[in-house]
């Protein structure tokens, strides 16, 4: 459940950080509201139904109308705001109320620090494999028979019983044997490419520019006045 917090602090630039801090620390952008001289007499009845009392809610509203601002914030964890409220030197009303219309003007002194952090990164190497294909040649003597044809021209008588034989049918083969390419394909590793992880240290000066506000404080000498 939520609840509803509010700090009076001297100036809208305090009031900014803070509100600043109180988002950083979690709260909701929505949730911290920043009222000011602006808010006028509608802050009481604002802060009342809140449920801020409205006598406190007067005061503060008095506050704010003599140059305080009002900070309110709702969240679960109360304390989690109260103590980033009073990191940044929080007010009572009747603290601003008691010093009348005096008019309070302040500089601060800003000086950044170097905060070095690590964060991880991934690279590596990859293995790719792709596949080319080349024309190669390579001879080879192959064996091979011809069966020749040769005809002559003869002339001889047969006798009756070569005649006889002479007219039946017959079929003469002869084969011939020939050599042809067979060829055959056969994968070897040639070479082997290995990836390796190993795990080191180094270390990295890490430089920058910081920068650093310094409050100096000056004398402002009479000036006669043209009338």
């Amino acid at each position: 459940m939520t609840a509803f917090t509010i700090g009076l602090f001297e100036g809208r630039e305090a009031a900014q950080r803070v509100r600043g801090a109180l988002v950083e620390a979690g709260c909701g952008k929505d949730a911290v509201v920043i009222f000011g001289k602006e808010a006028g007499d509608g802050l009481v009845q604002e802060l009342v139904e809140r449920g801020v009392k409205a006598q406190r809610a007067r005061l503060y509203a008095e506050a704010v109308g003599r140059g305080g601002v009002l900070v309110a914030a709702e969240a679960e964890d109360t304390d989690k705001v109260l103590a980033v409220m009073e990191r940044f030197d929080e007010k009572e009303p009747e603290e601003l109320l008691e010093r009348g219309a005096e008019q309070i003007e302040r500089a601060q002194s800003i000086e950044e620090e170097l905060r070095v952090g690590k964060e991880q990164t991934t690279a590596g190497k990859r293995l790719v494999s792709s596949v080319s294909e080349r024309e190669v040649e390579k001879p080879v003597t192959l064996r091979e028979e011809e069966v020749e044809v040769e005809r002559r021209r003869e002339d001889r008588r047969l006798s009756p019983g070569e005649a006889d034989r002479a007219f039946r049918e017959e079929t003469v083969e002869v084969t011939a044997t020939s050599e042809r390419p067979v060829v055959s394909k056969e994968a070897r590793v040639t070479g082997e490419v290995e990836l390796r992880k190993q795990t080191g240290e180094r270390e990295e000066v890490v430089r920058d520019t910081l920068r650093r506000k310094d409050v100096e404080v000056e004398t402002v000498k009479d000036q006669p006045r043209k009338r």
